[in-house]
């Protein structure tokens, strides 16, 4: 039986992705890992750094890590036009997602975050569809549906971490994850053209090392008033090890990977699956043991990754 005709024909055609689960899946899965590990471990350290402070620490080792990993493959510098979008990148999506994820995740519920961030997908297929990236299969319509409703049960499994309103903190950080959802996917779609033209490498290190320059200005101040003394040398190893090498540095390779082997929806889908990374990691650290409700919701999403990677 043939593949389902795409939603609108009208649109100018992509080029076809592969189908079935590949090694770029793998990583992928591998960078759901990460990022699921890592919000256990910024919640911790934010017992210790402020948020900014946190970014002023983890930011300068994530640029000189990835600057070096390019140098190293031998890279090649981006023309001066591609420059200036690598920097409009950049700022999207490392100084203006940065800081309204890291605030967001400081003033509002864990539940909330997820369910908010959930946006993601389905903005990414839809940007990416209208513009002509990619086209749109019926199996990926339902496979998005699917992992939203799924990932909307497995965070309502736990009725503690979810509650919209609670105060004006909460309402804030709730309104910093949504425009950190805008930025996260304008970052996404704008960026396929690029890795296309100069490469995951090269996107990487010129929209990390660009998009920081103003963002560290920002953490200036926070991070002068930061009590150094205080942080336990298990925090810097969290941040550091976790939180810049594995979170951003290999994390944001493997999604500009990603973005180049599957395209922008099919990488985008796997921010869904980060949650369940995260309900697994907290069973044995944190003792908090599923709740049937949240079983059924992985199991949706990931009977959504198999309907959209068929």
């Amino acid at each position: 039986m043939g593949n389902p005709p795409p939603i609108a024909s009208a649109a100018p055609a992509a080029p076809d992705r592969p189908k079935g689960l590949t090694g770029t899946d793998g990583l992928l899965m591998l960078m759901t890992l990460v990022w699921g590990v890592n919000y256990i471990v910024i919640k911790a350290v934010f017992t210790q750094m402020s948020p900014l402070a946190f970014n002023m620490v983890r930011f300068p080792v994530a640029v000189a890590a990835v600057a070096a990993f390019a140098w190293a493959v031998k890279a090649r510098r981006p023309s001066r036009a591609a420059l200036v979008r690598l920097a409009i990148l950049g700022v999207l999506g490392n100084t203006c997602y940065q800081y309204c994820y890291i605030e967001g995740m400081a003033r509002t519920r864990a539940g909330n975050a997820a369910l908010i961030m959930a946006a993601v997908p389905v903005l990414t297929a839809v940007g990416s569809h209208m513009l002509g990236h990619e086209r749109l299969r019926w199996r990926d319509v339902c496979g998005l549906g699917l992992s939203a409703v799924g990932l909307t049960v497995l965070i309502l499994g736990s009725s503690e971490q979810v509650r919209f309103g609670g105060g004006w903190s909460a309402v804030t950080g709730d309104l910093l994850m949504l425009l950190a959802v805008i930025f996260w996917t304008a970052y996404t779609i704008g960026a396929k053209p690029l890795v296309d033209e100069v490469g995951p490498t090269v996107t990487t290190a010129w929209t990390m090392g660009l998009g920081a320059i103003p963002l560290l200005l920002i953490c200036v101040p926070s991070a002068l008033a930061q009590n150094w003394r205080a942080v336990t040398p298990l925090a810097w190893l969290g941040t550091i090890v976790f939180s810049s090498l594995g979170s951003l540095v290999l994390a944001y390779l493997i999604w500009y990977r990603g973005v180049s082997r599957l395209g922008s929806t099919r990488t985008a889908f796997y921010s869904n699956v980060t949650p369940i990374v995260t309900l697994l990691t907290a069973w044995p650290l944190l003792h908090e043991v599923p709740t049937g409700w949240q079983i059924g919701g992985a199991a949706g999403i990931f009977a959504a990754l198999g309907l959209i990677r068929s």
